[in-house]
């Protein structure tokens, strides 16, 4: 199962607080997959049954800051362990273009993050940061990642999204390890995190 955060609604959808919806959308493209409304739960889903295997793409329809109140529900419906979660997410540690996963770790300030280990009661979850970068201005957290990408940087963080979706779509049958290091493969078209 893998869920992106993002903020809904079409005020968000270009702000860099919704690079984890941007990694969904991709991976959907992949896949040719649409998102439909779960019935009467806040979220957005789409899934593949291949051999025994699902894939499960989950879009909350909380704000970022709220996203861990779908995961009751969520992990019931789909009868699901946090260890059968990735959770992909804006990371202003990592420059845009940058992208890391990892099999858990702390939330790095990102509250999201926050309000998932909260509902999960742990961090025994996958993670796939897709960096933006931090604040150059003194604007604030905030402002930041809830302003747009310059088109360069947006190009960066594309290109980054489409390999590391691709990697993840030809992987994940393959488990987790194999998963993480297809994701983190460095690759000289894209500057990611060492």
């Amino acid at each position: 199962m893998v869920v992106g955060l993002g903020n809904p609604g079409p005020d968000y959808q270009e702000t860099r607080h919704n690079a984890g919806f941007w990694f969904l959308d991709r991976w959907a493209g992949i896949q040719e997959l649409s998102f439909r409304k779960a019935w009467f739960r806040p979220y957005l889903f789409c899934h593949r049954l291949i051999g025994r295997d699902t894939l499960v793409l989950v879009k909350p329809l909380t704000n970022v800051n709220r996203s861990g109140t779908i995961f009751g529900t969520l992990l019931t419906a789909f009868k699901a362990v946090p260890d059968d979660l990735l959770v992909v997410f804006d990371q202003m540690d990592l420059a845009p273009g940058r992208v890391r996963m990892k099999p858990h770790g702390s939330t790095a300030g990102h509250n999201g993050l926050r309000s998932i280990d909260a509902a999960l009661g742990g961090d025994r979850y996958h993670r796939l940061a897709i960096g933006v970068g931090r604040p150059v201005l003194a604007g604030g957290v905030i402002d930041h990642v809830l302003g747009t990408l310059p088109a360069g940087q947006r190009l960066a963080v594309d290109a980054a999204v489409e390999k590391a979706a691709l990697r993840a779509d030809a992987q994940w049958r393959e488990g987790w390890e194999a998963l993480i290091h297809a994701v983190n493969q460095r690759d000289p078209e894209i500057s990611q995190d060492a």
